[in-house]
């Protein structure tokens, strides 16, 4: 074809009778449409596919049964961080002390009933309802003679152990509460605690009045003639001040100096192989907890486990220097509790365990952690049979 001949006028003409050319109006019109449409599809299309960033944050309060100086408190706050922190805000987790909405005891009833979404308590403060309560958060004297857990056995038959599924059929069947459960810090051993004048042997003990755990710690206690009885942490200052009691037990030096124990009293047994396992829990409403999305709920899980790991390290190194201010700086003298007090109770314990196995779910508990204690005991005790060598050999 030759180029030269062709008339450029008539190429449009012919284009334009053959449909080709648009009407330029009409292309004008198309614009002003899709200048408007654009934006808004956009946008629809961002809310539909990025919920998180226009959906409001879902709250979850957390009413504890502990003030806000402890390190029980501290581990909640913890997790709340850390959730709120992987979940991007769609979790916004809030920790309330001690008495913030209901009293200490009614936490259980009041997350049950819907009235705060979460609470974190002493897993033995749940024996009110029904003994084996105290099993799962705090067995007298390791469980006896019979039983003989520590710490750490009691925190993996509870997490990853039968415990767990134990503690479901606990609030579902035994108590009838609507709660699910994850530990997330220990506190034991328990120190036998504080006093004004020192400890000489069992029979001084038992002329004290004494605040200690409740559950069958309590109950041990009185069987061997010591007039224990229960006060809330943020209690027993007052009551020692007031001088209702002579001395009292609460935890570690990383909770009782916050306190103020060390101020009024100046004799310290640090020992607690009547109180070796203290156990902290997060219960969260389990209709709550059954509309979160699976995601969430795996964040508040690990979240647990890795503050369990935290109190672990807190134990040690915070109560540590604390011990130290507390002898250096304060004139706290630390003693050994006469090997009498501990003999009579570890002879208590196996008698008061005998008589709760009379109901067959605490039976059902208890034989569990024997089993456990008896897969656990051969390769712990000699591990910790080295630990204790490897400490004494640097005195």
């Amino acid at each position: 074809m030759d180029w030269r001949k062709v008339k450029p006028k008539r190429v449009l003409i012919n284009l334009y009778q053959g449909g080709a050319i648009m009407d330029w109006r009409k292309v004008k019109d198309m614009a002003i449409v899709l200048l408007l449409v654009i934006p808004v599809v956009c946008f629809l299309f961002g809310a539909w596919f990025t919920p998180s960033a226009s959906a409001a944050p879902i709250k979850m309060r957390v009413q504890t049964a502990a003030p806000n100086v402890s390190l029980s408190y501290k581990s909640v706050v913890w997790l709340a961080d850390a959730v709120r922190e992987m979940s991007d805000g769609r979790l916004d987790i809030e920790v309330l002390p001690a008495g913030a909405i209901v009293p200490t005891a009614r936490i259980p009833s009041a997350v049950d009933k819907g009235l705060v979404e979460a609470g974190a308590t002493y897993a033995q403060y749940l024996a009110g309802k029904h003994m084996a309560g105290a099993l799962f958060g705090a067995p007298s004297a390791g469980g006896g003679s019979d039983v003989g857990i520590d710490q750490f056995g009691h925190m993996t038959w509870l997490i990853f152990g039968p415990g767990r599924e134990l503690q479901e059929e606990y609030f579902r069947d035994i108590v009838k509460l609507n709660l699910v459960a994850f530990p997330v810090g220990f506190h034991g051993p328990l120190s036998v605690g504080w006093f004004a004048k020192p400890i000489e042997n069992l029979k001084d003990l038992q002329g004290r009045r004494y605040r200690s755990g409740p559950g069958l710690i309590a109950e041990t206690w009185k069987k061997i003639g010591v007039p224990a009885t229960f006060l809330p942490g943020g209690e027993i200052l007052p009551a020692g001040q007031r001088g209702v009691i002579d001395g009292a037990q609460w935890g570690s030096p990383y909770d009782d100096m916050p306190l103020g124990f060390h101020q009024i009293w100046k004799h310290y047994y640090l020992q607690g192989a009547h109180f070796p396992i203290s156990t902290w829990e997060l219960l969260i409403n389990k209709d709550f907890w059954n509309k979160l999305a699976p995601d969430l709920q795996k964040m508040i899980e690990i979240s647990a486990r890795a503050c369990v790991l935290e109190t672990f390290h807190r134990l040690l190194v915070d109560n540590g220097r604390l011990l130290r201010e507390a002898t250096e700086k304060y004139g706290v003298i630390v003693h050994d509790v006469p090997p009498d007090i501990f003999e009579a109770y570890m002879k208590a314990t196996n008698e008061v365990l005998e008589k709760y196995k009379k109901d067959p779910f605490f039976k059902k508990v208890l034989d569990s952690q024997r089993e456990y204690a008896d897969l656990i005991r051969p390769y712990w005790k000699a591990s910790l049979n080295s630990s204790v060598f490897i400490v004494e050999s640097k005195k």
